[in-house]
């Protein structure tokens, strides 16, 4: 099986075409257009808009005053458990041409609908978002497609609806809760509202409930996997391609699309990426350029609901080629360079107090090195001692500012690409000193055990490398024949690699993350495929 770009049919260039051989040999184009659904929904809407193939009418009543919103039923059932029942079961609604809806507001009902058709929904802390009656309000958190910065700003808008009427809303907090994504909430985040939520004490067994994930999450035990809210993108910021530069853009592997956003405040190679409560963070790196190369300690964040950049607190030290992982919202930036010196050290930082703190030395200097994390422990992979790559992995326990070292990876690497994903630590490529890789191995979390899985398709180093929807993607890097531009994906449960699309410029030692989509005012998108 393969997968590639097609120009030579009426399908747009994002598009994937997969050909499939036969039992027979004799090969059947099947063709999987990831646009379709969302175009489809398109076509809806402006169907909606323009009152056509509409067979039912909403007919809200608030405060006296009504107002209709024609719609379909079949969407309103596809988003909606309400909409659903309502149409499929023997109720009355499910023939009438129209359905009378009271107590919630037009505003939000427009809203809903929107959501139906669009994905998008704007929720406010506004008068109309506390009418919401609680089966509404379900429904809107129950949606994946909710575009939130963090799941807390969800369990802060359920609580605050709550604390509307506390008295008898305060039963509902339960049903609410577990239509959260709980496990996405920081650790951080759940002790403080254990500690100081009010509704907690009127409503016991949701103290319990969260007590337990607390704990679960505390003591780093095998979580559930986490749903994501909204359209994720794949984000990469700067790199190098003959001198660092300092673009930012994102990609959509739903969509194929690529987004050229804000540029960095100053071009930076060599630096590590990270998102904490949807901001997006690249800390260290390099301006390497034909007048000077500096190695930085800077400190950038991106927010991509206003596609600007701005500057926060330094490193204690400028960091080259640094490891950077994310563990309870506090960002760790792991070894690196600085002139000839080869750190040992780390440090974290809050972004909440904006503030870097030093924390214990690794057991070995590293740059280069692959950084990662899984439920509450940081894990340091390879990397460059200053004489020789390594294979060797440490393990790092916040709560005793410890390192452990656990078991060795098959070869040496640095300039790997590291993610972690459902237990498992995937470490793609990298470089021995002497070539780049295409292997890949993997390290069971549960089983303390490395294993082989398919090689890339093609050989590189310092490349990007991010998590999204349940497979592996790595984009650019380096190797013999120089700059790479390829996109692979990797699929777990396959163990298949996968050619996604083409960078918009191949380049090596960009910082990589997952976030959610900016806001689309004053984007402008590129052509991945050139």
């Amino acid at each position: 099986m393969f997968s590639s770009k097609r120009r030579d049919t009426n399908l747009p260039v994002s598009d994937t075409v997969v050909v499939v051989p036969s039992l027979k040999g004799h090969g059947y184009l099947d063709y999987t257009i990831e646009s379709h659904p969302p175009r489809a929904l398109s076509v809806m809407q402006e169907l909606r808009r323009d009152r056509q193939l509409c067979d039912v009418t909403l007919r809200v009543v608030h405060g006296g005053k009504e107002q209709t919103f024609p719609a379909h039923r079949i969407v309103l059932a596809a988003c909606s458990p309400v909409f659903k029942a309502m149409f499929t079961s023997n109720l009355k609604e499910r023939q009438a041409p129209e359905v009378k809806i009271h107590c919630i507001h037009p505003m939000v009902m427009e809203r809903l609908i929107d959501f139906a058709y669009t994905s998008r929904v704007s929720v406010t802390k506004e008068e109309e978002f506390f009418n919401l009656t609680h089966c509404q309000l379900l429904d809107l958190i129950s949606q994946d497609g909710l575009n939130v910065i963090c799941e807390s700003e969800v369990y802060k808008a359920c609580m605050e609806w709550v604390r509307w009427d506390l008295d008898g809303r305060a039963q509902y907090f339960h049903a609410l809760l577990n239509a959260l994504h709980v496990y996405a909430l920081p650790l951080r985040f759940l002790k403080h509202q254990l500690q100081e939520c009010p509704i907690l004490d009127k409503a016991n067994p949701c103290r319990d409930y969260l007590s337990k994930i607390f704990q679960e999450m505390y003591l780093h035990k095998p979580l559930p996997p986490v749903k994501q809210r909204g359209n994720q993108l794949i984000y990469l910021a700067g790199g190098y391609l003959h001198r660092s530069i300092p673009n930012m853009e994102a990609f959509s592997p739903r969509t194929g699309q690529w987004l050229r956003l804000a540029d960095m405040p100053m071009p930076r190679s060599g630096m590590g990426s990270c998102v904490v409560l949807g901001l997006f963070y690249t800390v260290g790196g390099r301006n390497n350029s034909q007048s000077e190369n500096v190695d930085s300690g800077t400190l950038d964040c991106y927010n991509p609901m206003t596609n600007q950049w701005i500057h926060r607190a330094p490193m204690n030290v400028p960091r080259n080629r640094v490891g950077v992982g994310v563990i309870d919202g506090i960002i760790y930036a792991v070894g690196g360079s600085w002139k000839s010196s080869h750190h040992q050290s780390a440090e974290k930082y809050d972004p909440e107090t904006d503030q870097w703190t030093v924390i214990a030395p690794m057991k070995v200097p590293r740059i280069g090195a692959g950084v990662t994390a899984w439920n509450g422990l940081l894990y340091v992979i390879g990397g460059f001692d200053g004489k020789s790559r390594l294979n060797s992995v440490e393990c790092y326990r916040p709560e005793k500012d410890e390192w452990d070292s656990i078991t060795h990876m098959g070869s040496p690497r640095s300039g790997a690409g590291v993610v972690a994903l459902n237990n498992y630590i995937y470490v793609a490529g990298g470089y021995d000193g002497r070539e780049q890789f295409a292997s890949v191995e993997r390290y069971s979390i549960d089983a303390d055990k490395w294993e082989s899985v398919a090689s890339m398709k093609h050989s590189r180093s310092a490349m990007g490398v991010a998590a999204y929807r349940g497979k592996v993607y790595v984009l650019g890097g380096y190797n013999q024949k120089g700059f790479v531009d390829s996109v692979e994906c990797y699929d777990p449960e396959k163990d298949e690699w996968m050619e996604v699309t083409s960078m918009p410029t191949g380049c090596s030692g960009m910082g990589v993350a997952v976030n959610m989509e900016p806001c689309p005012r004053n984007l402008t998108p590129v052509d991945g495929d050139s």
